[in-house]
């Protein structure tokens, strides 16, 4: 089984499984087997899948997961058509029909031990091959300088740190997410995307719209790339 069947037989399965839970239902679908739709995009432990531009997911707070799920789902999120992966998002997102499938699914990501390798190109994800692949034009940063993570650490104490805390562990009573979970790609990525409208321009998302606020600070990509070198230097538990 393998290819655009492969892909199509996964998400048989959890549209049979989604389809016994319906809109309302205090129940829903396992976490873990809904995540076996997720894996083969993001890798089945959430190690992320580099070429398909899907970032890591494993050990992210389940209150975070579940508002942007519940972001794609209701087309907060991913409607702009220079964001690809969050387009596919969008649409994948659907198959949580209710509140508890998605609550499950979040829980399940949660649990997941970060630092697994991630997925290859084309990889094997269950015995299914890729049937496509791209790579997004963002996240190509074009700047003159090698990133600099001292540099980045000013703009971070600046712009970042009142909301996502000194060291990148987050605030959940603000919104904001430890950054420390994320990818460099994925965060270079988001981060063009709100300064640039891709994100955070639907009036129903509130966070993203703060967010797009404080990204439009950045001068440049120099400094896009300078922050997120000094995110990506932050040692977890520090």
């Amino acid at each position: 089984m393998t290819g655009a069947f492969g892909l199509a037989a996964l998400f048989s399965v959890s549209v049979v499984s989604a389809q016994q839970y319906p809109v309302g239902s205090d129940q829903g679908v396992d976490g873990e087997e809904l995540f076996s739709v997720c894996g083969f995009c993001h890798g089945m432990q959430g190690q992320g899948g580099p070429a398909l531009d899907a970032p890591p997911l494993a050990g992210m707070e389940a209150w975070y997961i579940e508002r942007q799920l519940k972001a794609f789902k209701n087309r907060v999120r991913g409607m702009h058509p220079e964001d690809v992966p969050g387009m596919q998002m969008s649409i994948v997102s659907g198959m949580a029909r209710n509140d508890a499938t998605i609550r499950n699914v979040a829980k399940h990501i949660e649990s997941l031990t970060p630092g697994a390798p991630p997925e290859l190109a084309r990889g094997e994800i269950a015995g299914t091959a890729r049937p496509f692949i791209w790579r997004s034009e963002y996240a190509k940063l074009e700047h003159p300088e090698p990133a600099d993570a001292g540099r980045g650490a000013e703009i971070y104490a600046g712009s970042c740190a009142a909301c996502h805390g000194a060291r990148g562990e987050g605030n959940q009573v603000l919104g904001s997410p430890r950054l420390t979970d994320l990818s460099v790609a994925y965060l270079h990525r988001q981060l063009q995307y709100f300064k640039n409208g891709v994100r955070g321009s639907n009036p129903e998302d509130v966070y993203g719209a703060q967010m797009a606020i404080f990204a439009k600070l950045l001068a440049d990509e120099q400094a896009i790339a300078d922050v997120v070198a000094y995110i990506d230097s932050i040692e977890v538990g520090e």
